[in-house]
């Protein structure tokens, strides 16, 4: 029997396949069913193909029916229970067999004329009775506008039913909804039931829902999509027990890159316990997997992994996956790169452990060798220590121990020759040689010879840029692999530097309390001797440098002739050692506070230089911090002179012009430039105390964390009637030499008290400059007392600002004049900070309440620079100091918001300077005042309400420190 095309249409229920297919013969519809149909069909048959007799027995059916025949396929031979029907009967009452059988199928279904009338829907199609009624003998364009359906849909359907009308093959297409708030989707089939002439008789519509498949997929395609742009490397382990255990069955890109770092440019196809590995990162990664079959299935595994081949930290993360029994079966594995923030977090304790030890005194070599400590852990095979740049040098830390040795012996200055020769711009670069076999040895790398191969050099310099040692490191074999050491040794340089530069200096002062430094020098007789000696020579150039101390009789007055000794004797160590950097001719004490050197021409501007941070640094004699300030002259020849005699005249000459114009230094010139002179000067400043020609200026102050304008400070402007407007620097050293500071003073003191008083905000602080001669002022505290009574300034609302000179010039007066005023509320702020070296001693037992952090060291900040990074330590450095003494600290000079934020960011708590505005006249202030956006929200002095809760109120005096 010859058998028309065939239609299968499968659905899934609880796993097994239930398949129907639709048989036409001659006038009748043969329904199949059976399970796996399609399976054992090899593929369902392609419509307008006889069903050949091959894959069925006992064909055609005989007797009545339901006959019952048995299909042949690949996997078995099942029974197949056949029925035919004739075409009307799928819709005729009296035959129930059909509809009742298709009504019962899982499987979307329809049965459409040629004309795409709907003969048929089954329930799994439409639920509702009543619609699947009203659609039978509808088009879908018909149905749609029924049931006010989208139209896009017929027209969808429309154009596949067509499709499988022109082609007799089976349609496919996909229609999404959304049912109930869901998506949906389903993949639609028309299979067209063709007449022995090709024509159309029946279309076949059956749909299969893939929401769920549609999920999976794009579920697992965005997991896929994760996992291969995941920076962090993912990877799968093998766990099941046998040879491929340990196996890495999958691996995205980053676990490959990660890889190829470690030499390994393919993934080996073998457990990773026979993975070619460096030894160091072998022994490590080995460990952890030796631990993996151990741990129970649902712990998950979680540690830092140390890669020391690499120097490198990852973040090791190790799930256990499961089979359906309850089997692990392989591990998954996630790493992550953790290098940089473990070496910053160690780094972080490390340093804050050294200024702990450092602010408690502990030596310098326990400090350092505490900076160090890990350095070669993150760094394995190299030995990591630093020189102190001593006579003789000292060795810190790991170095190899011949070496340390034999730089103990090494002659006075040859460190310094060595980094000369290295930096002679002091750059501060780190010296890298990979195999020092390979260089040229300098004499101080021939003290490692046979100990290390490797070697990196970093120099430790001081502000004034003095080399105060070096960070070294040695590798015992040749090791191109250098980056990270550098990188190490860099992180601790500011640190080591700072650490140097304190305890250096506290050792000259311990080596100088049992030298004699004073009989070393030269006299004036042998000074005069050696200029003529320099000039004898064929085209000599000399230049004569004669210094006098402008301080030294008030200080040795006030603290007896002891501490003036000792004075000396430190300031002879230091000018020792800026002759030895500069190879002066000679050096010597002229007797008294005068100190004369030889130098050539050129070197003058150098010199200079490096004395300005001489007198700079205070000297801590026997417990007490003293600034000393100096005047210097000088006089070259053979341009000026020819002979001793005369070139010591001339250099007195200018060092007499350079007290009268109060500069630092002053060349010999037989007609100085024209300027005020001082006698006119000093007359107009007489008479400009009587007519009232100076006025006052301010300065805002604001809050850096809060943005609160807080107060301002009151500066000294003076316009001459013929004179013109003279600024500070010119009137002020004449009013010091003339006596007239205090006077001037106390003006300043009156006017900013009473104009303070009528600010419109009565909340505001008034800061104004007190001159060492005023705190000398017996009379000073009952000046303030009358000032503040005066004008009705509350006493909280004042600030004197006074000099770290001013303060340690007469320490215990200054103490006890300051004590009371801060007894009444007054608050005491030390100007200009960090431009002497006030000590963590001085401070605790001097009345202050406010610390001012100098221009020079807010200047660089916010730039990438070594003056910045090391002006942010010294302000760093400063917020500790003030925290640990409970004192507010100021910044002086803000100019840009860099300099503000990196200023926030250490901890400092006010800032002034032009990012907020110049010194403004009374009337702009009053201005600003109402203009700035963040205006104090509530009091800061006692008695006047809470501060707000943001911040703490600027705090009140301290309480008398030696009471503590």
């Amino acid at each position: 029997m010859s058998t028309p095309p065939a239609s299968p249409a499968a659905a899934h229920e609880g796993g097994t396949a239930l398949c129907a297919l639709l048989l036409r013969a001659s006038d009748r519809v043969v329904l199949a069913t059976t399970p796996l149909l399609a399976h054992l069909l090899g593929g369902a048959p392609s419509p307008g193909t006889p069903l050949a007799p091959p894959w069925c027995d006992d064909w055609p059916p005989a007797g009545p029916p339901p006959p019952r025949v048995t299909l042949r396929g690949p996997a078995a031979q099942l029974p197949c229970l056949v029925t035919a029907l004739g075409d009307t009967l799928l819709l005729s009452a009296e035959h129930q067999f059909a509809p009742v059988l298709l009504d019962a199928l899982p499987l979307d279904l329809a049965v459409l004329d040629a004309g795409g009338h709907y003969l048929y829907v089954n329930p799994a199609a439409i639920r509702d009775e009543q619609v699947r009624r009203g659609i039978t003998g509808r088009t879908d364009r018909e149905y749609v506008q029924w049931r006010q359906h989208p139209a896009e849909r017929a027209e969808r359907r429309a154009a596949a039913f067509e499709q499988a009308r022109l082609s007799g093959a089976a349609t496919h297409f996909t229609e999404q909804f959304v049912v109930q708030g869901a998506d949906l989707t389903l993949q639609r089939t028309y299979w067209p039931l063709l007449n022995p002439d090709g024509s159309l008789r029946l279309m076949l519509g059956y749909g299969e829902d893939q929401t769920r498949d549609r999920t999976l997929a794009e579920q697992m395609a965005l997991l896929r999509i994760m996992v291969d742009t995941s920076v962090d490397p993912l990877l799968v382990l093998d766990a099941r027990p046998g040879p491929g255990q340990m196996r890495v069955v999958y691996s995205n890109p980053a676990t490959r890159a990660l890889l190829r770092e470690h030499g390994l440019e393919e993934l080996p196809d073998t457990p990773m316990t026979q993975w070619p590995m460096a030894q160091g990162n072998g022994v490590n990664v080995l460990a952890v997997l030796a631990q993996l079959p151990d741990l129970p299935p649902g712990r998950p595994y979680h540690d830092l992994l140390f890669l020391p081949d690499a120097q490198q930290w990852l973040e090791l993360r190790i799930n256990a996956i499961l089979d359906p029994e309850g089997r692990r079966s392989h591990w998954a594995v996630s790493l992550r790169d953790m290098t940089t923030q473990r070496q910053v977090e160690l780094q972080q304790q490390r340093v804050g452990r050294v200024h702990q030890l450092a602010l408690a005194g502990a030596p310098l070599d326990e400090s350092l060798t505490l900076l160090l400590d890990g350095a070669d852990h993150w760094n394995v095979g190299w030995q990591v220590g630093a020189l102190i740049a001593s006579d003789p040098p000292r060795a810190v830390g790991q170095l190899p121990p011949g070496f340390a040795r034999a730089v103990s012996q090494l002659p006075p200055g040859l460190l310094g020759a060595h980094w000369r020769r290295l930096d002679p711009a002091c750059g501060g670069g780190a010296q890298v040689y990979p195999d020092l076999h390979s260089h040229a040895p300098a004499p101080l790398h021939a003290l490692l010879r046979g100990e290390a191969r490797s070697l990196i050099e970093l120099p430790l310099y001081g502000r004034d840029g003095q080399l105060l040692g070096a960070l070294i490191a040695t590798h015992p074999t040749p090791h191109a692999w250098t980056a990270s050491v550098v990188e190490t040794l860099r992180t601790l340089a500011t640190s080591g530097a700072i650490l140097a530069e304190q305890h250096l200096s506290q050792e000259h002062l311990r080596h100088l309390a049992y030298h004699d430094p004073l009989t070393g020098l030269l006299n004036r007789a042998a000074l005069t001797a050696r200029a003529d000696a320099a000039l004898r020579q064929p085209g000599a150039r000399l230049a004569f440098g004669l210094m006098d101390l402008n301080r030294f009789r008030f200080l040795n007055d006030a603290f007896g002739h002891p501490v003036g000794d000792e004075l000396l004797r430190e300031l002879a160590a230091r000018l020792r050692q800026l002759a030895r950097r500069h190879h002066l001719t000679a050096l010597a004490r002229m007797g008294g506070d005068e100190f004369g050197l030889l130098a050539r021409p050129e070197q003058i501007e150098a010199v200079v230089s490096d004395l300005r941070e001489v007198f700079e640094q205070p000297f801590e004699i026997h417990g007490n911090a003293l600034l000393l300030e100096a005047s210097l002259g000088w006089s070259v020849a053979p341009e000026r002179a020819r002979d001793g005699a005369t070139l010591l005249q001339q250099a007195d000459a200018a060092l007499y012009s350079a007290k009268l114009s109060q500069q630092f230094s002053r060349t010999y010139r037989p007609t100085p430039p024209a300027q005020i002179p001082a006698v006119t000067l000093e007359s107009a400043l007489r008479a400009s105390l009587r007519d009232g020609h100076f006025r006052l200026v301010y300065q805002p102050q604001i809050d850096l964390r809060s943005r609160e304008l807080i107060g301002a400070e009151a500066l000294l402007r003076w316009t001459h009637p013929q004179l013109g407007a003279v600024t500070p620097d010119q009137f002020i050293p004449v009013a010091e030499l003339a006596g007239l500071m205090p006077r001037l003073g106390e003006w300043v003191l009156r006017a900013a008290c009473a104009e303070a008083a009528g600010w419109s905000n009565p909340n505001l602080s008034v800061s104004v400059n007190v001159s060492s001669r005023q705190l000398g002022d017996p009379t000073f505290n009952e000046r303030v007392r009358e000032a503040l009574r005066r004008s009705g300034l509350s006493p909280a609302r004042l600030v004197l600002e006074v000099t770290e000179s001013g303060l340690i010039d007469n320490p215990a007066r200054a103490h006890d004049a300051l004590q009371e005023l801060r007894s009444l509320g007054v608050r005491v702020s030390m100007d200009d900070f960090g431009t002497g070296y006030a000590s963590l001693f001085s401070l605790r037992s001097l009345p202050v309440d406010e610390l001012k952090i100098d221009r020079a060291f807010v200047r660089d900040l916010g730039q990438d620079s070594r003056d910045a990074r090391e002006s942010q330590a010294v302000v760093s450095a400063s917020v500790l100091m003030a925290r640990a003494l409970h004192i507010e600290l100021l910044a002086e000079g803000v100019e840009t918001p860099q300099q503000e934020q990196a200023l926030r960011d250490a901890g400092c708590d006010l800032g002034q300077g032009w990012l907020y505005a110049p010194a403004l006249e009374r009337a702009d202030f009053d201005a600003f005042e109402q203009a700035w956006p963040a205006r104090l929200r509530a009091p800061r002095h006692p008695g006047a309400g809470d501060p707000p809760e943001d911040r703490p109120a600027r705090t009140p005096p301290r309480s008398d420190p030696r009471s503590e």
